[in-house]
């Protein structure tokens, strides 16, 4: 016994509505309605949907299979069942009668949903067709196949089938005159009385009757004027199709259904940008919908959308810029520029250099330390220089060169001590009896008093001669980088007797040598954005010619001088991947900068929309051929001819209750394989006639679509037409 669920999803009423314009056979004589009965709604131009007034009158009529039956996915299969209850109905109305059927199964969110509808009811080989539209089922099935005696209850038209069932009910007169005629005649060619019987004597049996080869309906399922529904809800786009069906020049057309067609909805995040929200310190990234048509081509079906799942925090990024010295206000400003890491794991900048928000800027102090007291021997006089430093998160950082600070000293010729005594011993010559006194130089810093000078003869009190002689080297030299000169070296001597005699070694002197700097590189740093000058630092003038002093160093207090900001561009990366049939090539967001060397320098701060190169699939066509059934030809006579296979002797009266026999006088029945064999069957003896069957097949092709990543997308099989092939000539039942 089956459960019938009461209520039906929406989704199913849909396909129940889908299953009601299935074309399939339906009993002998249906092909035309009784003498003044209207033809059924099936035959008009277009097929509407059963109305309120229609859908009133409807009751439950239960149902019962026959034997087991399996169960089609989606294509329908005929049916017969035997009619159990007809509200309304007697009994001698249902007696005996087998409803036609068709039923299928589909599959709702994972479930297997039995469907079925009525399309007739026949008795003794007498049929009446019913509208299939009204007469459905819908079920829950645990396995695709129907036990024998299971009990289906249809929902129908009460006054429809009831009408139908009563002329089933109803006595041919030509029939009853054929039998009367028959038994008059004797079937069995016993001696009769036609001696006594003039009128008998003369009797002959009526030639067989002639029918004019019925027209076999042309059923076609096409996608033309129906769109792709996109159900957001299933993730798919599905394409819809309708039934036409051509009966002469008579086509009937249904509404445009979902059909088995369907294009799977995916994410694309690569063509969307991330939705920066600055003042709230995140980025979300988006994406939007697609799906890929039978052609091969992309459809987008929404907008880029925010990703909840996917939202990144923006943070600072000190290690990317420099410390501003802001020398006026005396303060070292931090600077970080603002990034996050996207989907990718990749650092997106979103923002340049600016104040940091989280380190606030601390004072720049002026300190000597490092700094030397530069001397001008020849304005007598000394400077202090200084310089700004300043801590950031524990760490002494320097802040420029040394450069005087408008503190000076003047300078003091000294020859004694405090205690009278001589500073310099004095240089004594015992053979000439001549005494040199020496002096030093000295300054008062701060209120101590310090010597910036070694002994030196007072050249003024003795004869002594100052000269350079032997001291010329360079090499020997005082060179004070910091203060940008470099001290020559004398010593002094005095004739005797017309020779020099020495009475020092070479020192330091009051000739000075300003130092000359020229760059000889630079070194780049391109994870702060700036560079320090190389500096070679030479002297001229010397005996020698040029001196160097320092070789492509970075002098003491060399300051970073900043790359030159040059603007944003894109640039391929060469990354190349496939969403589809769509190729895509990756770019990259990219600032330009221009090193103090000349070079460019780049960074990349995030990524650029890809390069979209076009469709890169290939589309085919493949094509079958599919036995949709047969359609029987002839001049038979008695009750007619069946097909009957896998047994010689089926049929009524046959011995045999077979379920492979059915009456298809001109109807197309569906079966799984061609037919290569048929009988006749006769309830008499009398000659039954002759005919033949025309085996159809349907021709049916489909899309291919091949990806350039790799991979297949086949489309549904759509029906091109249908051909008439394997005719089989049929004759009387041994």
């Amino acid at each position: 016994m089956l459960m019938l669920p009461k209520l039906l999803k929406s989704t199913l009423v849909i396909s129940l509505l889908s299953l009601s314009l299935w074309s399939g056979p339906v009993p002998a004589g249906a092909a035309e309605a009784p003498a003044g009965q209207t033809a059924s709604a099936s035959s008009s131009e277009e097929t509407s949907s059963p109305g309120v007034q229609d859908l009133a009158r409807k009751v439950e009529i239960v149902t019962q299979t026959k034997v087991m039956t399996a169960v089609p996915e989606n294509e329908p299969q005929p049916i017969d069942l035997s009619l159990v209850k007809v509200p309304g109905a007697t009994p001698d109305l249902t007696q005996g009668v087998t409803a036609n059927a068709y039923s299928r199964y589909v599959k709702v969110e994972g479930e297997m949903v039995g469907q079925l509808v009525l399309s007739g009811v026949q008795k003794d080989g007498k049929a009446e067709p019913l509208n299939t539209e009204n007469f459905v089922a819908q079920f829950e099935l645990d396995r695709p196949e129907l036990d024998a005696a299971s009990v289906i209850t249809v929902e129908g038209n009460q006054e429809e089938l009831i009408a139908a069932l009563k002329r089933l009910a109803e006595q041919d007169p030509e029939a009853e005159k054929r039998e009367t005629a028959e038994a008059a005649t004797g079937a069995s060619g016993a001696p009769s009385n036609a001696a006594q019987n003039k009128e008998a004597a003369g009797y002959q049996n009526p030639e067989g009757l002639e029918f004019e080869e019925p027209e076999i309906p042309v059923v076609n399922v096409t996608t033309d004027g129906c769109g792709i529904r996109v159900d957001l809800k299933q993730m798919a786009a599905i394409q819809q199709s309708r039934v036409e069906t051509t009966e002469g020049s008579k086509v009937t057309r249904s509404d445009c259904e979902d059909g088995n067609e369907r294009f799977a909805l995916q994410r694309s995040w690569s063509v969307c940008g991330d939705k920066v929200e600055i003042e709230a310190r995140q980025a979300q990234a988006q994406y939007l919908l697609y799906y890929t048509d039978a052609g091969g081509n992309r459809q987008e079906v929404n907008e880029c959308t925010p990703d909840a799942e996917q939202i990144f925090p923006i943070v600072e990024k000190r290690s990317a810029c420099t410390v501003y010295l802001d020398y006026a206000k005396e303060e070292a400003v931090p600077q970080a520029a603002l990034v996050y890491q996207n989907a990718s794991n990749s650092e997106v900048q979103v923002r340049g250099c600016e104040a940091s928000e989280e380190v606030a800027a601390v004072p720049l102090v002026k300190t000597q330390d490092g700094c030397t007291i530069r001397h001008d021997f020849a304005a007598n006089r000394s400077y202090r220089q200084s310089r700004h430093t300043y801590e950031l998160e524990g760490v002494l950082w320097q802040a420029g060169a040394c450069s005087d600070d408008g503190e000076e000293y003047a300078h003091a010729q000294v020859y004694e001590n405090a205690a009278g005594e001589p500073l310099c011993e004095p240089v004594v010559n015992q053979g000439s009896g001549t005494v040199t006194l020496q002096s030093r130089v000295q300054i008062e810093v701060d209120g101590a008093e310090q010597f910036i000078s070694e002994c030196k003869p007072d050249t003024s009190s003795s004869a002594l001669i100052a000269t350079t002689e032997g001291c010329t080297s360079p090499a020997t030299w005082t060179h004070d980088v910091s203060a940008g000169v470099s001290y020559a070296r004398e010593r002094f001597y005095y004739l005797w007797k017309g020779t020099r005699s020495y009475v020092s070694d070479c020192q330091e002197s009051a000739e000075t040598y300003p130092h000359k700097v020229e760059t000889a590189g630079w070194q780049n740093n391109d994870a702060q954005l700036a560079a320090y000058r190389l500096s070679t630092v030479y002297i001229e003038g010397t005996e020698q010619g040029r001196y160097t002093i320092r070789t492509a160093e970075i002098l003491p207090g060399a300051e970073e001088e900043p790359y030159i900001y040059e603007g944003e561009t894109t640039a391929v990366n060469g990354e190349v991947w496939y969403e589809g049939c769509t190729e895509f090539e990756g770019q990259d967001r990219v600032k330009t900068y221009t090193r103090p060397d000349g070079t460019e320098h780049r960074v990349k701060v995030g990524e650029a929309t890809p390069l979209d190169r076009g469709n890169k699939c290939t589309v085919s066509t493949e094509t079958r051929s599919r036995h949709i059934g047969v359609t029987w030809a002839g001049t038979p006579s008695g009750y007619g001819p069946v097909i009957c296979w896998n047994d010689p002797y089926c049929g009524p009266g046959g011995g045999d209750a077979s379920p492979y026999w059915v009456d298809v006088i001109g109807k197309l029945y569906p079966t799984s394989a061609p037919v290569e064999l048929c009988r006749l069957y006769r309830h008499t003896r009398q000659s039954a006639g002759s005919g033949y069957l025309t085996n159809t097949v349907a021709n049916e092709q489909r899309s291919v679509t091949r990806f350039p990543g790799g991979g297949v997308q086949y489309g549904g099989w759509t029906q091109t037409g249908t051909t008439g092939v394997n005719q089989v000539a049929c004759t009387d039942r041994p």
